[in-house]
């Protein structure tokens, strides 16, 4: 009876150690494909819901609403040709770690860098389903750009001192249908969004350059106005033909205090 015995006990123990190998891969596939991007609470959700979400270690595609948020900054060009590469380099680091940092504060998820742009995601991965849910998204979302103003005001008074660039920003912010999901090979997977919400607000943010809105201009479609309606100081611009774009999309500006 003692070598079935060892046998039976060897196995368990080798289920289990493979079992404790395959949480270990799957939880670091998941951080590697969220890293520093989302918030704990957020990864927390993801590794909640791993079952459903990771196949073959790659979070599936799904399809969900989400509010996405698109800044850049203004005249950065010529920022870069009147400072030199170190100062630059700092500078725009103070920025992007400021900014991201209210993304994260709004439990949004930041989906890339793009040079001086931040394009960041409200209601993913965990998809947003009841109205409500929806509607606080995209508030968060009006909210963060509304934070990342008076950010922005706040640093460009210290980099005043500093004898730094002072700068002033622009926001698309768009809500609709997305498709998430990790994208890539298995040597270099990206956690990504894509879908028309993502270039309307894109295009949102580069619209009508010389459209004032002070220290930051923020551009919102109707959807995502539909959902903040009351809650922010907005006005109406019009019903404008955005590039790419064969239908007309009305457009809001939503006022920073």
């Amino acid at each position: 009876m003692i070598p079935p015995l060892l046998a039976l006990a060897g196995s368990g123990v080798t289920i289990t150690a493979y079992i404790a190998y395959q949480e270990r891969e799957n939880r670091q596939i998941v951080m590697n494909l969220l890293g520093q991007h989302v918030t704990p609470k957020i990864a927390q959700a993801v590794w909640r819901d791993r079952h459903q979400l990771l196949k073959e270690g790659q979070l599936l595609g799904q399809k969900m609403t989400a509010t996405v948020l698109f800044t850049d900054l203004k005249d950065f060009t010529s920022i870069t040709e009147q400072t030199d590469p170190e100062t630059l380099m700092f500078w725009l680091n103070d920025y992007m770690s400021a900014m991201s940092q209210i993304v994260l504060d709004r439990d949004g998820v930041i989906d890339k860098f793009i040079g001086d742009a931040i394009m960041a995601v409200f209601g993913v991965p965990i998809p947003s389903t009841a109205p409500e849910a929806i509607a606080k998204d995209a508030a968060s979302a009006v909210s963060c750009a509304v934070d990342m103003a008076a950010k922005l005001r706040s640093l460009n008074q210290q980099w005043q001192v500093q004898q730094r660039p002072t700068v002033a920003m622009r926001v698309g912010i768009a809500t609709g249908t997305v498709v998430a999901g990790s994208l890539g090979s298995r040597q270099r997977l990206n956690y990504t969004i894509i879908g028309d919400s993502v270039n309307v607000a894109a295009r949102l943010e580069s619209y009508d350059k010389s459209l004032d809105g002070g220290i930051c201009r923020i551009l919102i479609d109707e959807e995502t106005y539909q959902y903040i309606q009351g809650k922010f100081p907005t006005q109406f611009i019009g019903s404008v033909q955005l590039k790419g774009r064969e239908q007309p999309v009305k457009i809001y500006q939503v006022f920073c205090e």
